[in-house]
């Protein structure tokens, strides 16, 4: 594993204690980690508030140590804990030194990434360090204009996939846990939206153990019921994927239905 940076900072815009809402280790209590800054523009994203980087000079950017830190304290004032740590954003993979760090100070402390792997190559320097990836897979429709040179095009993101799933499995086969993850949204049902055909290819031919999960976009208003639009869109990407062999789970964001972050 490459040195670890003496002093590797990030922006940590928050760490709160709530359940895992999504993937395999839906309704675990979890201690979260928010870094701050994304180059990606998901249109659907409901932290848009962790897209900025704030600026150095700034309160907020912390070391690996600081950030634990202030987990052990966040824990202390909520109650006994001791939870698997799982770092999401913003783009935790834009700040690879501070994850190498975290894993350097956190002991036996479980920890879990979540990503959309767009950097492949921070993704290999940091994923042995992790226990869990939990990867969302794209559609370059889904996004608005991203920073220079990230992926954008369908093409670019075809071309990205099979290193994404390749390093997925090898995780598993290091004993890792990894989630996929697609989410329906209604944007995607729309003529001029992508086709998650290419996804699902690449699943069947080089991540078919991977777990897999499909997840409706939760309408803004949790009470409110999903729509029936975006309910058959996710039965039609059930469907695809069943024919490819593939063993889809569907699973919508549970901290949506709690009411909770």
């Amino acid at each position: 594993m490459d040195s670890i940076p003496t002093g590797a900072s990030a922006p940590l815009l928050e760490v709160f204690a709530s359940y895992q809402g999504e993937g395999l280790f839906v309704g675990e209590p979890q201690t979260f980690l928010r870094l701050g800054g994304c180059p990606l523009r998901c249109r659907y994203c409901d932290t848009k508030q962790s897209w900025a980087v704030p600026d150095r000079d700034s309160d907020g950017w912390v070391t690996p140590f600081a950030a634990l830190i202030q987990v052990a304290e966040h824990e202390l004032r909520e109650g006994p804990g001791h939870r698997p740590i799982a770092v999401t954003g913003g783009e935790p993979l834009m700040w690879p030194d501070f994850l190498l760090g975290l894993g350097d100070v956190a002991g036996d402390r479980p920890l879990h990434l979540e990503t959309a792997g767009h950097d492949c190559d921070a993704l290999e320097r940091v994923l042995p360090i992790f226990d869990h990836l939990s990867l969302d897979l794209k559609l370059a429709s889904d996004l608005s204009q991203p920073a220079p040179g990230l992926p954008y095009s369908a093409e670019d993101w075809d071309a990205l996939r099979p290193r994404q799933l390749r390093l997925a499995t090898e995780h598993l086969g290091r004993g890792g846990t990894v989630s996929i993850k697609l989410l329906v949204t209604k944007h995607c049902l729309s003529p001029d939206s992508d086709s998650m055909d290419p996804i699902l290819d690449d699943l069947k031919r080089l991540g078919p153990n991977l777990p897999l999960f499909i997840a409706p976009e939760s309408p803004s208003d949790a009470r409110a019921p999903f729509g029936r639009d975006v309910l058959q869109g996710v039965d039609q990407l059930v469907a695809a994927a069943l024919e490819r062999g593939l063993s889809p789970r569907v699973l919508p964001q549970m901290h949506r239905a709690l009411g909770v972050r």
